[in-house]
């Protein structure tokens, strides 16, 4: 009868769990899934700590991190958008890309209802419309169609109840 060797032995189960090991390898360049932690810290190694997201296009659509002088630095970029919410889950306010790539503003109440919109409007020009506790506009400060400033004030419906514009 013949006599193991301990090496070969020891080689053997080494060699296969080896070729185990390789076979569950994952290459690092696929979609690792969810990470989920209690915090994230990211150090400034003189080029600039930052997070950044992307669409499923490839495009960069947010980042955060350090800007010039050392300072945070956020960016929102191709539709990309923060949005927060409070306790109870409801959403409180949205910075984004509204339709048509123009960047706006939204605030709301605790119950989610709207109650303020800085943008751009559909001629392209800024405007800052307030809502009543209904989601109705209620007031409105911009531009009217010809260019010029106008300020509007609605009743509680949402019908007119005094306006001027800038036009002499």
């Amino acid at each position: 009868m013949k006599i193991l060797d301990i090496r070969s032995v020891l080689i053997g189960v080494l060699a296969t769990a080896l070729v185990f090991v390789l076979i569950g390898a994952k290459s690092q360049s696929e979609n690792l899934g969810h990470i989920v932690v209690n915090s994230i810290k990211v150090l400034d190694d003189g080029t600039g700590g930052f997070l950044s997201t992307y669409n499923a296009d490839g495009i960069q659509t947010s980042y955060l991190g350090t800007g010039e002088e050392g300072i945070g630095f956020l960016k929102v970029m191709n539709e990309g958008n923060i949005t927060t919410y409070n306790a109870d889950g409801i959403q409180t306010s949205y910075l984004g890309t509204a339709p048509g790539g123009s960047g706006k503003l939204q605030t709301y109440n605790a119950d989610g209802i709207k109650t303020s919109y800085l943008g751009t409007a559909v001629e392209g020009s800024g405007k800052l419309q307030t809502y009543n506790k209904h989601e109705v506009l209620v007031g409105y400060f911009g531009s009217n169609t010809d260019g010029d400033g106008t300020a509007v004030l609605y009743d509680c419906y949402g019908d007119i109840g005094w306006g001027v514009d800038g036009k002499q």
